[in-house]
């Protein structure tokens, strides 16, 4: 009997297809054809979990686009954005498992939404928007030094608006905080500090700034402890104390009309203030502030009245104005009369139309001499008690004048001192000195900064060595004002007082000249 024999033809290729099906489905399941679209998009975790708007959180997760840029990223944000109830992410940097993103403005306590490759993931955990201020940041001071009791301005950061969580200290000595706004605190150097340079510190909420600001406390004035200047509230004094500084409304221009913002002069030895009363006069009440106030002459069709200079030796004052308006000849004055008030103005020097006075000429009474800034003829001029000689310019503008408004002047060194504000003039304003004469060239005392900036009116202190002017504190030459000092030798430069408004004029409670 023959064996039966298979078809082997038939057979060999279904084998082989039947073993090329098995290859293909393996080489599917290779590819992982159960997730065709990669790794699921996940948040596993997200660090900081709190932080303020605008700084960085980093999120890990799986699935992320490998394009960091095509990742959108949203914390929870209002309901009224753009995306409501979403705030969406700056991103800064990011691959298939981490991004880099800043939290956004508007981002709000809650969960953090990634979306990638069409599909959106949500954490399961929240994220807390910090909105406590960061920690205070300083730069500058306003003045650096100064005496105890000088309000000093702190400009920085991250202040806040509540002063009873802000501490300023002066070295270890906290200071009182006067007023305060996010990126400035207005601080008083606080009393009974020893001379010196110290640390400035700011702290809010017991957490201080990193850094601290220099200032330096002046030494306490000898000698000249007083005085007395006419501003936009009325007549001041301010007294120079062991402790610091102590001012004094003595006439309110609100109480009377006769105080108002003009020339001031002392005499000691009547216990008398005179001043010019803007438009209307020449006043003078007791220096302790007591009163009465007295007109002792009107001064009537005038447009301006300016500053006044007593000779005390002769018991003479001096006072200068401007004509009025309708006059067509426009001239100013130099005017003098008894210091009682028994005489009448009388002019001893007309000065042309073109040398018109401006803003705040200075008038000085020293060395039986009479002094006298100009604006207009940008001049320092020299005349004589009575008129009876013709005016002597001392400096002018071919000096490098621009715009001269205080003068006082060093008998013993034969030195005169200049107020030169040169901000109208587009310059620089300076403390100069010249010779009395007039001859040689000026030259700088106290140059542009923060302690000359629109300087006026001038005095000195020969007992003790020093120069004094008025100075405004902008460039407008009006507003908030401050009385500044510096050494003879120009070494020492430093406020005295400030705090006070619209004044021009001052005189100081010296006694040693006898005139001023």
């Amino acid at each position: 009997m023959k064996r039966k024999m298979w078809n082997a033809p038939l057979l060999m290729p279904g084998i082989f297809l039947a073993i090329a099906m098995i290859f293909v489905a393996c080489s599917d399941d290779d590819d992982g054809g159960d997730d065709p679209q990669g790794p699921e998009l996940t948040i596993t975790s997200f660090n900081p979990t709190t932080a303020r708007i605008d700084e960085t959180v980093i999120i890990t997760g799986t699935g992320f686009n490998t394009d960091f840029s095509q990742n959108s990223v949203f914390f929870t944000g209002s309901q009224s954005s753009a995306t409501p109830g979403l705030a969406q992410a700056i991103l800064e940097e990011g691959n298939a498992t981490s991004l880099t993103v800043i939290v956004p403005e508007s981002a709000i306590d809650g969960p953090i939404t990634v979306r990638a490759n069409g599909v959106e993931a949500v954490s399961s955990q929240s994220f807390t928007v910090d909105t406590s201020l960061p920690d205070p940041v300083l730069t500058s001071l306003d003045p650096t030094n100064g005496l105890p009791g000088v309000a000093v301005t702190i400009t920085g950061e991250n202040f806040g608006e509540d002063a009873t969580v802000i501490q300023v200290s002066f070295g270890d000595t906290e200071a009182q905080v006067l007023s305060i706004t996010n990126t400035s605190i207005v601080t008083a150097v606080p009393e009974n500090l020893e001379e010196g340079e110290l640390q400035v510190s700011v702290s809010r909420d017991g957490v201080s700034a990193s850094t601290t600001l220099s200032f330096t406390v002046n030494p306490l004035p000898v000698g000249v402890k007083t005085a007395y200047w006419v501003a936009q509230e009325g007549v001041f004094r301010g007294v120079i104390t062991e402790t610091g500084v102590d001012i004094t409304l003595l006439y309110s221009a609100a109480e009377d009309e006769n105080v108002g913002s003009s020339g001031i002069d002392l005499d000691l030895d009547g216990g008398y203030i005179y001043w010019t009363s803007r438009g209307d006069g020449v006043v003078r009440a007791p220096i302790d502030g007591e009163g009465p106030i007295e007109l002792l002459y009107e001064v009537g069709g005038t447009s301006g009245i300016y500053d006044i200079a007593l000779d005390i030796e002769n018991k003479t004052l001096y006072v200068m104005t401007e004509s009025g308006f309708f006059d067509p000849d426009q001239n100013s004055f130099i005017n003098r009369a008894p210091m009682d008030g028994s005489g009448e103005l009388k002019s001893i020097y007309t000065l042309p139309k073109s040398s018109n006075l401006a803003v705040s000429p200075k008038l000085y009474v020293a060395n039986n001499k009479l002094y006298w800034t100009d604006e207009r003829l940008i001049a320092v001029l020299e005349g004589s008690l009575d008129g009876s000689t013709d005016p002597i310019v001392l400096f002018d503008d071919s000096d490098g004048l621009v715009r001269p408004t205080g003068i006082t002047f060093d008998p013993d060194g034969e030195r005169l001192f200049i107020a030169d504000n040169r901000i109208d003039g587009g310059g620089s304003s300076s403390i100069l000195v010249g010779k009395l004469d007039g001859s040689g060239d000026l030259t700088t005392l106290v140059g542009p900064g923060d302690n000359v900036r629109s300087p006026s009116d001038m005095e000195i202190d020969m007992e003790n060595g020093f120069v004094f002017w008025l100075n405004a504190t902008n460039e407008n030459n009006m507003g908030e004002t401050e009385l500044n000092r510096a050494s003879l030798d120009g070494q020492t430069v430093e406020v005295l007082f400030d705090g006070f408004n619209f004044a021009n004029y001052f005189d100081l409670e010296i006694g040693v000249l006898g005139q001023n």
